[in-house]
């Protein structure tokens, strides 16, 4: 009779578990401990439930403006929702003198936050993973809406369509940035500039 060929690895298995007792009881108490795990685990599930996404957690506070349409909680950014302001170092001309609309809008909104706590419940996040958010004074003004209405603010109406009337009424009063011409926020980051301000390089 032929014996069968085994391969030193089939030796090296046979001899750690099927004649070595110690490691038949190497292998009983791993199995052991992982149903110990296991079963800690699952304590830990039921006493600590999931928390929901903390990305979409109202936030509270006093926060500082970053710019026309950006508030910081601590290290928190939150962008308003439906109002996109003009950039913090955004230029606009008005009856031919170049203005800092963009610092305007960034003191604008300063005063807005500055006497009471905010608090902003979020809507959407964007490409850059920042909050966008609906964020209200302790007197209940939407910062955002208002933005719209001094005129530092352009209104993104496919995010908030209530922001059109207060957009229709700041160029009709022609406030803030409506007084005179500037680019849409949008177009300037993406490097459009007024001719006033454009540079030619010879």
């Amino acid at each position: 009779m032929t014996m069968p060929f085994l391969h030193p690895t089939h030796l090296t298995i046979c001899q750690k578990t099927g004649t070595n007792p110690n490691a038949r009881q190497k292998t009983w108490l791993t199995g052991m401990n992982t149903i110990l795990i296991v079963i800690m685990l699952c304590a830990l599930t039921a006493t600590h439930p999931a928390q929901a996404d903390n990305w979409f957690q109202p936030l509270s506070g006093k926060p500082v403006a970053q710019d026309g349409d950006t508030l910081e909680f601590g290290f928190k950014l939150v962008d308003l929702y439906g109002a996109d302001s003009l950039e913090r170092f955004q230029k606009c001309v008005v009856n031919g003198q170049d203005t800092a609309c963009g610092a305007d809008a960034w003191q604008a909104i300063t005063n807005l936050i500055a006497k009471t706590p905010v608090r902003c419940e979020t809507k959407a996040l964007n490409r850059y993973k920042r909050n966008m958010a609906i964020c209200r004074n302790a007197n209940g003004v939407d910062i955002g809406q208002q933005m719209v209405a001094l005129g530092w603010a352009i209104a993104r109406t496919d995010q908030m369509p209530s922001y059109a009337a207060a957009e229709q009424s700041a160029k009709a009063a022609r406030r803030g940035a409506w007084a005179g011409k500037f680019i849409d926020p949008l177009k300037w980051r993406q490097g459009k500039r007024l001719p006033e301000h454009e540079i030619s390089i010879y």
